[in-house]
């Protein structure tokens, strides 16, 4: 496997080589991320120069961190730039001693090592033991001499095995002028589950071994962990090791796109009505978009928006969603740390007052809290830690997790105890505040389109999946007079794969589709004979442009789809359509253009209307 000679961001998903096996599942479902991503490619080029250090990446779970991790580490396997090796390790909830871990750890790293100057992307998922690691490393002097002196403390200095796996990515980084970059995930449970080899409930606090190892240049680490808090807590003690970097939800398009590619995914109606209001409800975190369309109530309906309503309400206010559960599993962590009323009295008073920020004497004050300043400050770090509360921006300052969907679970829970209503009727509010999420949106957006670059394509390639599913035609998808006749009678799909594309013309010149619908080719003998027609008459893949430019689409755009059916159509194995879908109305110049090149011209408002259709 050669280097890839594109840049990261216009990799596609064909041409990325998954070494390391994404827990997302479909790599179609690793959506946006887009300003992240260019953040760790910008660290990592530094890392050639010796001027990005080690840092911490927070965020809880299901919040997206393992898969823009895992990503990160592809899109560096695939680029396979020489001085850039990337190295994966998920800290798993398993007791291990310290030596054993420290073995594991040792031939985990060499093994992707090898797995990326060997491009033997197998060595990721099956690490070698030593044994193995030392045949690999016969032409690799500086490797094997670390083996050989791994063998040796192993047996001569057994305690010393840690300190010699841990500093061996700045050691190799640093004889073979390369950069293996560290990407330890759920960093925080290396102080609770690895153990000493003579006591075994001795706990080993190994995150404060990195003291010195996050100070490499030449090996420095991303560190990443799901307990906010207790995270935080452990970089408190390791002063400027880590750059601290809290990642947020989506940004409003990403998270538009997010719903239509797990609406693809899992097959659910969605319409462009209740896409963004959906993703709206659901604060933009991928987390909960993912949980609300593949939630299993029975009456689930995201066509329309109490649809919605009903489905985020399933997720969160019954035992049997999956938001309630991994909230569930929060709470649970926190209470056993701090069970008593008065810190969850603390918990929904600073809920009920996001955003805002208060002191530890307008809480003592406001909730008539009888315990002492050290006590109270006591039971909020503790919260803190147990990540069902902020730290307000000082030692002294506390705030809600500024998350309404926890804050209705947590009041579900403990409310009727603590604030004596019923849940009845704290189910009812939260659907009252769902229900001001569409006003709003209405509000604040009015007409204007909520589609744009990245949530478009998603979109559209949602739209012509339904419209498939539904037996449309062609024809009935574009302006009319702008599809040739001989193609009018095409019904569209069953399809094998709709995503982007890239073709290479030359060794100067590709050309990337916005939208390649490949029809499967075995199912399309079987409708076809449903239909009462010859498969070959259905058989033809389609090219999209996609454009979601409110200010109208430029000549230059045209003009360059135009220069791109002209270039890859000869080299396609099947007939194909090229067809262009514009959010706005085009220049009737532009149309001209379009159809003198033979390109269909999408309507919109006709694609959409498959959306809610019977």
């Amino acid at each position: 496997m050669n280097p890839h000679p594109l840049p990261y961001d216009q990799l596609t998903h064909d041409q990325i080589i998954f070494a390391l096996g994404e827990e997302i599942g479909d790599p179609e479902l690793f959506v946006g991320r887009k300003k992240e991503m260019a953040r760790l490619m910008k660290w990592a080029e530094g890392t050639k120069r010796r001027i990005s250090g080690s840092m911490g990446i927070l965020a809880r779970r299901k919040k997206g961190k393992t898969a823009l991790l895992q990503r990160f580490f592809n899109l560096l396997y695939t680029r396979h730039d020489p001085q850039l090796i990337p190295f994966y390790y998920r800290v798993y909830e398993t007791r291990l001693t310290r030596q054993d871990f420290a073995v594991q750890f040792y031939c985990a790293l060499l093994s992707q090592y090898f797995a990326f100057t060997t491009r033997t992307p197998e060595l990721v998922a099956r690490p070698l033991s030593l044994d193995g690691l030392e045949d690999l490393a016969k032409d690799d002097p500086q490797v094997a001499a670390d083996i050989v002196a791994m063998r040796e403390v192993l047996e001569n200095t057994p305690g010393w095995t840690w300190p010699h796996a841990q500093g061996a990515g700045h050691r190799i980084s640093q004889l073979n002028d390369v950069r293996i970059i560290q990407i330890l995930d759920e960093f925080q449970y290396l102080n609770k589950w690895i153990v000493t080899s003579d006591e075994r409930d001795k706990v080993e606090l190994l995150c404060h071994s990195y003291m010195g190892a996050a100070e490499s240049k030449f090996s420095p680490q991303i560190v990443a962990g799901s307990y906010i808090g207790w995270l935080a807590a452990i970089f408190r003690h390791m002063t400027a090791r880590y750059s601290q970097w809290h990642l947020q939800g989506l940004d409003s398009e990403e998270a538009l796109a997010a719903v239509y590619a797990y609406a693809y995914a899992h097959q659910v109606p969605v319409t462009e009505e209740t896409a963004p209001y959906l993703a709206e409800v659901c604060e933009n975190d991928p987390f909960y978009i993912a949980a609300t369309i593949r939630n299993d109530s029975e009456e689930k309906d995201l066509a329309t928006r109490a649809g919605v309503r009903d489905a985020l309400a399933y997720e969160t206010v019954t035992d049997q969603g999956e938001i309630a559960a991994v909230w569930g599993e929060y709470l649970a962590d926190a209470i056993r740390r701090v069970n008593d009323q008065n810190a969850h009295k603390m918990v929904l008073y600073l809920a009920r007052h996001e955003p805002e920020v208060r002191t530890r004497t307008q809480i003592k004050d406001d909730l008539k809290l009888e315990m002492s300043d050290p006590e109270l400050d006591k039971r909020l770090k503790q919260l803190v830690k147990a990540d069902i509360l902020a730290q307000g921006g000082s030692n002294f300052h506390f705030r809600g997790l500024g998350d309404p969907v926890f804050a209705m679970i947590f009041r579900r829970i403990y409310g009727a105890e603590i604030e004596q209503i019923s849940v009845e009727q704290i189910d009812e509010d939260f659907k009252k505040r769902l229900a001001s999420v569409e006003q709003q949106l209405a509000s604040a957006r009015g007409e204007v389109s909520l589609h744009k670059g990245e949530a478009a394509e998603f979109k559209v390639r949602y739209q012509l999946f339904i419209a498939s599913l539904r037996g449309a035609r062609l024809a009935d998808l574009c302006v009319p007079g702008n599809l040739g006749a001989e193609h009018g009678k095409r019904r569209l799909g069953p399809f094998k794969s709709i995503r982007k594309n890239r073709f290479y013309v030359d060794q100067k010149r590709s050309f990337e589709a916005d939208l390649h619908a490949v029809h499967d080719r075995v199912a399309l003998d079987r409708v076809a004979l449903d239909r009462g027609v010859s498969a070959d008459a259905e058989d033809v893949d389609l090219i999209i442009e996609v454009k979601a430019w409110e200010r109208g689409v430029p000549r230059s755009a045209v003009e360059h789809f135009v220069e791109m059916k002209e270039a890859v159509a000869s080299q396609l194995e099947h007939r194909t359509v090229f067809l262009f879908y514009s959010e706005s109305e085009l220049a009737e110049n532009l149309a001209a253009l379009l159809r003198e090149a033979g390109i269909g011209i999408v309507d919109p408002a006709r694609l959409a209307g498959y959306e809610a259709s019977p």
